[in-house]
C-alpha cells in the first residue's frame, strides 16, 4: 500500500544532551567524599528518545514527523536548526514558552548509567491541540512510535496527548502500527500493572526490558540476575498480553533481546552488541527501528522504500 504521508510519526523527548564521552574510572558507589573532580571531555549533542528515533529513521531512508516541543532558549535554537538540516519534519507549533529539555549523561566504571533531566521542560508541553492539528499525519503514517516517557507522568499535558494520538492511529482506516517503547524502566513505580495495561490497550508492538516486566508481574526480586530462562519465562507471560513484543535483558539491560510475533509465529533471541558498542547513546532506539524493519516488517526495506518514495 502506498501512503500519502510520513513513514513514522514519533512522540518522545527532544533534549540537548551533555554527555561525558568516556566511562568514569570509578563506580558511582565509591563516591563517599566531597570535592571529587575528574577531568573528561563533555560533548553537547542533540538527543532524546523521539529525536534519536527520527534521526535514525532518516538515516535509514524514512520520512518522519517529530511530534514534540523545543523551547525558546539557545538550546532550542540549536536543536531546531540541526533537525531542519537533517530534513526531519517538525509540527507547526514546535516552540514552547519554557526551557528545552536537557539531559546530563554519564557512565561509571561498571557501565552503570546516570541520567539527569531538567524537571520542567518543553517536552511536557505537547498537548491535545497539537494532536488534533496533526491528526491527518497520525492517521496516514505507517508507524506511530511512542516513547514511554510521553505517558509516564499523568500530571503533564502530553500524557493525554499521547493517549489521544494512539486512539487516532487505532481508529484510522489505514491502521498505522502503534509502537510503545517502555521508558523509564522503573515505570512500575508510577502505575499498577492493571493501570498500565489500560494505558497500552492500543499498542501493537510492545518494547521493554525483561526486568521492568518482571517487577510489574511480581516475578523474582529487584536484585536478581536475569538469565536466559528467566527472560524466556517473562516473554511467555508478556506474549499472552501483547501479540508482538521485544524484551531486552543482560548486564546492561539490553545486551540480548527476545522478539516474538504471534501474528506470524516468528521468534528470535539474539545478542545486540550493546556490551561492545563504543557509543551507547540512543542504542535502544536504533535497535527498535531495526526490529520494526527487519523482524516485524512494518517498515519497508531499502529497495521497496525507494520505489514508494518515487511515487509519493
Amino acid at each position: 500500500m502506498i501512503r500519502d504521508g510520513y513513514d513514522i510519526v514519533a512522540l518522545g523527548d527532544v533534549n540537548l544532551d551533555l554527555v561525558v564521552s568516556h566511562n568514569l574510572p570509578f563506580p558511582f558507589s565509591s563516591l563517599t567524599e566531597n570535592g571529587v573532580i575528574y577531568w573528561e571531555e563533555v560533548d553537547e549533542i542533540p538527543g532524546g528518545s523521539g529525536l534519536n528515533f527520527c534521526v535514525f529513521a532518516e538515516e535509514a531512508g524514512y520520512q518522519s514527523l517529530l511530534l514534540s516541543k523545543a523551547g525558546e532558549d539557545a538550546a532550542g535554537v540549536i536543536i531546531t536548526k540541526w533537525l531542519k538540516q537533517k530534513k526531519i519534519a517538525l509540527p507547526p507549533n514546535w516552540i514552547a514558552p519554557c526551557p528545552t529539555g536537557k539531559a546530563l549523561i554519564m557512565r561509571d566504571s561498571s557501565d552503570i548509567r546516570l541520567l539527569i533531566n531538567n524537571k520542567h521542560n518543553a517536552n511536557h508541553m505537547l498537548d491535545m491541540k497539537d494532536i488534533d492539528e496533526n491528526r491527518d499525519a497520525l492517521a496516514a503514517c505507517r508507524v506511530l512510535y511512542i516513547s514511554g516517557y510521553a505517558i509516564s507522568d499523568p500530571q503533564t499535558l502530553r500524557y493525554k496527548a499521547a493517549l489521544q494520538a494512539m486512539e487516532y492511529a487505532r481508529s484510522s482506516p489505514t491502521h498505522p502500527v502503534v509502537v510503545l517503547d517502555v521508558v523509564p524502566h522503573r515505570i512500575y513505580d508510577k502505575f499498577t500493572f492493571s493501570q498500565f495495561r489500560e494505558l497500552t490497550q492500543n499498542v501493537d508492538i510492545f518494547i521493554s526490558e525483561v526486568a521492568t516486566m518482571r517487577r510489574f508481574l511480581g516475578l523474582g526480586i529487584k536484585s536478581e540476575t536475569i538469565d536466559d530462562n528467566m527472560a524466556m519465562d517473562t516473554a511467555e507471560h508478556i506474549s499472552q498480553l501483547y501479540k508482538r513484543i521485544v524484551l531486552r535483558f543482560g548486564l546492561s539491560g539490553c545486551d540480548k533481546q527476545i522478539l516474538i510475533d504471534n501474528n506470524t509465529g516468528q521468534f528470535s533471541c539474539n545478542e545486540t552488541g550493546h556490551n561492545i558498542a563504543k557509543d551507547k547513546r540512543g542504542f535502544g532506539d536504533r535497535l527498535a527501528l531495526n526490529s520494526l524493519r527487519d523482524f516485524f516488517k512494518v517498515l519497508p526495506g531499502v529497495e521497496s522504500h525507494k520505489i514508494v518514495c518515487t511515487e509519493l
